[in-house]
């Protein structure tokens, strides 16, 4: 099992950039899994939560811990990777199917709750990668609201 660090993003503008992209791309409707041109191709991802956590597993077989980056800011999480295609050296090769994406792919999800940006925590093992955000507890405020004998509001 292997642990990656996760960063927070300070650089608040480029991750507005990147998701106005992602926004596009995912609103063309005929974007292929995998594609040959600069889109590069999109890994599978789960996310559920619990009472604890929000947990995101990502499909990220073949791809090296090195070669991923997970990124943290204002309630987006970004995962940047490259896989590289594996072919056997010094012979030529005749392609019948190609299936698997390769070369660099961005997710960028929307997290649907507050979490702690300093208690994330990513594994790589079997080929998912597997991020855990601790839940923020709601601050809870109390307010009084009380009527006065005029029939007015105060708080």
């Amino acid at each position: 099992m292997y642990f990656i660090k996760v960063k927070f993003d300070r650089r608040p503008r480029s991750l507005q950039d990147r998701m106005h992209r992602m926004m596009e791309e995912m609103l063309s409707l005929s974007r292929p899994v995998f594609s040959p041109s600069g889109s590069g191709w999109t890994p599978e991802a789960d996310m559920y939560e619990t009472d604890e956590l929000i947990v995101l597993v990502v499909n990220v077989a073949g791809i090296a811990k090195d070669d991923i980056e997970i990124s943290y800011y204002d309630g987006y999480l970004s995962i940047a990777g490259k896989r590289e295609m594996k072919l056997p050296g010094g012979l030529p090769v005749r392609h019948h199917q190609l299936e698997i994406g390769t070369g660099a792919f961005e997710r960028i999800f929307r997290i649907p709750t507050s979490v702690d940006s300093e208690a994330i925590e990513a594994t790589l093992q079997d080929g998912l990668l597997n991020i855990q955000m601790k839940k923020k507890s709601p601050v809870r405020r109390d307010v009084i609201i009380e009527l006065n004998a005029d029939g007015g509001i105060t708080i």
